[in-house]
């Protein structure tokens, strides 16, 4: 739909919103149906069930001490892997490959739709191997690898690497936006669209050297936005952002039962939330800012914002590997 149409005050905006009426509708159904647990109907049955299940939960030194676990040892890595692959991603195709919206959308749609059968796969594999190697080896390959893989968004996104690799199937619309720096005390924007032809030679006069509204010449290398990628490339991202969500669905497939394995029936609903929504809402949730504010920091690295995601995964690794260890060293 138009813009008009989508943003009017009762527009398309607000189509997902009536849409989750039903959804609502689905979910108290379902929650109606479900019955508790086996092991939670007995304790309730022996009146068992904790009084004050927070106070269980983070005043027991035992507890606690799994709580923390929990926290440190899966929830905060999974959290900013979950993050990265999702979020911040989506961002940094828009902010800093400078994709057109339409595609960096559609990219992040067809990685997502290809990756979700693996969520329920990890956890039915974890099942039967065991959560924590699933979720430790996610965390493992997902620090080894983004750096190349957001390195390689940067490289195959440039223009003078499409001249240089030469491009196939016809034209391809290079940029919509072309933005310069300031000239003096003004901002000096000029908007043109160039066409990118397959074989046409290319020289850095054309892109670099344009006039302004006043036919004053600007010289220095333009701000492109708006790319629109050749279909090989396109497809390659889609690739890439398939394996950075399928990194998600490791650490996110076994965390569930994980966290309900974890803690004592009585206080285990308590128990597991504070940990899951720390790690997600505060370590996951910090990765875009954390992220933006390391970039405008050290502008000299584009890829400084992932240092985040990486330390905290590599954190989340070393502590469960420690704890590991201590567990074999007292056996």
């Amino acid at each position: 739909m138009t813009d008009e149409a989508f943003n009017a005050e009762w527009g398309g905006w607000r189509y997902p919103f009536w849409f989750s009426i039903l959804l609502v509708g689905v979910s108290v159904y379902i929650r109606m149906k479900m019955e508790e647990s086996p092991l939670f109907s007995k304790l309730k049955s022996e009146g068992k069930t904790a009084k004050n299940p927070l106070k269980e939960s983070f005043s027991h030194k035992a507890n606690f001490k799994m709580v923390l676990l929990a926290l440190f040892g899966a929830v905060m890595g999974q959290g900013v892997i979950w993050y990265t692959g999702q979020f911040y991603a989506q961002s940094f195709l828009e902010t800093k490959v400078m994709l057109d919206f339409e595609q960096s959308r559609t990219i992040m749609l067809w990685a997502i739709l290809f990756a979700t059968p693996f969520f329920i796969f990890f956890g039915w594999l974890s099942d039967k191997i065991g959560r924590k190697w699933i979720m430790l080896l996610g965390m493992l390959v997902a620090i080894i690898t983004y750096r190349p893989i957001f390195n390689y968004f940067l490289e195959k996104s440039d223009i003078t690497t499409w001249q240089q690799e030469g491009i196939s199937g016809g034209n391809v619309n290079l940029t919509k936006t072309v933005a310069f720096g300031n000239n003096g005390d003004s901002l000096i924007t000029n908007t043109q669209t160039f066409t990118f032809n397959s074989g046409a030679a290319y020289t850095q006069q054309r892109v670099d050297t344009l006039r302004s509204a006043t036919n004053e010449v600007i010289t220095g290398k333009p701000v492109v936005k708006d790319k629109i990628l050749p279909t090989n490339t396109y497809w390659r991202f889609v690739g890439l952002v398939f394996i950075l969500i399928f990194y998600v669905t490791m650490v996110y497939g076994p965390i569930a039962a994980f966290l309900v394995e974890l803690f004592p029936v009585r206080i285990r609903y308590t128990s597991m939330s504070l940990p899951y929504h720390i790690g997600n809402g505060v370590f996951g949730g910090l990765v875009p800012f954390i992220g933006v504010l390391l970039q405008t920091t050290f502008t000299s690295d584009p890829l400084v914002g992932l240092w985040y995601p990486i330390a905290i995964a590599a954190l989340c690794l070393l502590l469960e590997q420690y704890i590991l260890t201590i567990k074999l060293i007292k056996k």
